[in-house]
């Protein structure tokens, strides 16, 4: 079951992507990516099982919303890409000020919810910190990578694959282990991080196949 709603949640993901991109073509793709970071934000406190194993929901959304910037460079160019960063960090920053705030809001009718949720974030307060700049940092290393496998070969599948194999172990590294700890065993949180890649790694493939439908008609700047 966990695996139907994890495919659905991909799919909507490149829904939105195209919606957005269709009915707004450069723009669209500024307000995806913006709302799949902050989707990506609120699943990352959600860990699931997928094939049995442990999964960090949030890995589908800031997959996706990586494709978002593969398709701004490959559609357009880079010379926004400093904007696309700020957007990124600032967004996270303020849904994370939002989500602070909240914790300790606890309205009378609803006790028992808002304690859960003031629980969930207490407890995780290291993911609520790393997050805005753990996904600005994947960010970066993907234009840098991009720019430097163009320069090589302009393989669109190369390209993606080695991005994601190396912003995806940064990924790893500094967020579920950082992140994670205090929380469960170094063991845990970093077998956690490498079940999440090999998901990613599958989400990854659909969303190549994506990007390739939508870069074979050349958009309009």
């Amino acid at each position: 079951m966990n695996e139907i709603v994890l495919l659905i949640i991909v799919a909507l993901t490149l829904f939105l992507i195209y919606g957005l991109q269709k009915i707004l073509n450069k723009q669209g793709l500024y307000y995806a990516l913006t709302i799949l970071s902050l989707i990506g934000y609120i699943f990352s406190f959600k860990i699931t099982t997928i094939l049995r194993m442990n999964v960090n929901l949030g890995i589908v959304a800031v997959i996706a919303m990586y494709s978002c910037l593969y398709l701004i460079l490959m559609k357009y160019d880079n010379k926004d890409i400093k904007k696309i960063y700020k957007i990124t960090l600032y967004s996270n920053i303020i849904l994370g000020i939002f989500i602070i705030i909240m914790n300790y809001y606890i309205p009378s009718l609803t006790e028992i919810i808002s304690v859960n949720i003031k629980g969930t974030f207490e407890h995780n307060y290291k993911i609520l910190i790393l997050y805005p700049f753990i996904v600005t940092l994947g960010e970066y290393i993907i234009n840098k990578i991009y720019g430097y496998v163009t320069l090589v070969q302009n393989n669109i599948f190369l390209t993606v694959i080695v991005s994601y194999i190396i912003s995806a172990v940064c990924y790893i590294v500094l967020f579920y282990v950082l992140g994670y700890i205090g929380i469960m065993p170094f063991r845990d949180s970093l077998f956690l991080g490498v079940t999440t890649y090999i998901i990613g790694i599958v989400i990854t493939m659909i969303n190549i196949a994506f990007i390739y439908l939508l870069t074979r008609k050349k958009v309009k700047k």
